[in-house]
């Protein structure tokens, strides 16, 4: 599919209820803009063309976490099954996306694209080349460019994941600005591959402990400090301490290993539920 054609009308159950009350300016890109649709008689005329019937959007109404795009007459969702089910949700903000029922976003007193832009302040990213090792839908990797970053090499360990971000409008910048470098792989091999002190900051937003557990290891953290220049900073989320009821202690535990490869100053800012730490600068 072309740069140009992969952006298409997307509906929410909010846009479907707000047309079936009578309303005709909408968004259609999942709240970035408002466009006007035209009704005749029992369906809704979208602005490049496509048409949906209002017993659809009845049903649309309904499911209040997907959304929708329409092609050949016919209402998709905005998911993919394969070994694991990839949804994207609609938010107040930017959508997250859901892996088996499990948001991959903060979601609550929070927005997804929010919360990357305060994760990257806390970095403090001003300029410089950045590393982004779990892209997702690409927020971390724009709300970085956003701060001034010059470069942001972004890795994604899954095309599933990819292919949802291409349906995304808010995910454009990841496709579209060239200032971001987009890396289909496992960050635990990929890192392997990057030149030495080449970047000022990593994120490392990871998924849940039991879905990538050698991302939390001792190995892989040396792997971001070396790719790390001397004095560069990283920021690692870890989410709250939920797994205290297991005996296991995750931020501390963290904080333990980043500490045992050679990272300072590892600080927990609980505004952003992570820790930040620095590479010694030589002596």
């Amino acid at each position: 599919m072309s740069r140009k054609g992969r952006w298409r009308p997307l509906l929410t159950s909010e846009v479907a209820r707000r047309i079936l009350e009578g309303g005709r300016r909408v968004s259609l890109d999942l709240g970035l803009s408002r466009v006007t649709v035209d009704v005749e008689a029992d369906r809704v005329v979208l602005p490049e063309g496509s048409v949906v019937r209002f017993a659809d959007l009845r049903r649309i109404a309904d499911r209040e976490n997907a959304v929708f795009f329409p092609e050949d007459d016919a209402l998709y969702m905005v998911a993919i099954s394969d070994e694991h089910f990839y949804k994207l949700v609609p938010t107040e903000g930017a959508p997250t996306l859901e892996v088996d029922g499990i948001r991959m976003h903060r979601t609550k007193e929070v927005t997804p694209d929010a919360d990357a832009r305060k994760k990257i302040m806390v970095l403090g990213v001003r300029g410089g080349r950045v590393l982004d090792t779990c892209a997702g839908l690409g927020y971390t990797a724009q709300a970085a460019l956003g701060w001034g970053a010059g470069l942001v090499v972004s890795v994604e360990l899954s095309p599933e994941v990819l292919r949802i971000a291409e349906v995304n409008p808010w995910s454009r910048g990841l496709f579209e600005d060239r200032r971001i470098h987009l890396l289909l792989g496992d960050a635990y091999i990929v890192l392997d591959a990057l030149p030495r002190g080449f970047f000022n900051y990593v994120v490392h937003d990871p998924p849940r402990l039991p879905l990538a557990g050698r991302l939390y290891s001792q190995e892989f953290y040396a792997k971001m400090f070396r790719v790390l220049r001397d004095g560069g900073r990283l920021f690692h989320y870890t989410g709250e301490p939920g797994s205290r009821r297991r005996g296991i202690d995750l931020r501390r535990g963290v904080a333990r290993r980043l500490g045992q490869i050679g990272f300072e100053n590892v600080i927990y800012h609980p505004e952003v539920r992570g820790v930040t730490c620095e590479k010694p600068r030589r002596r």
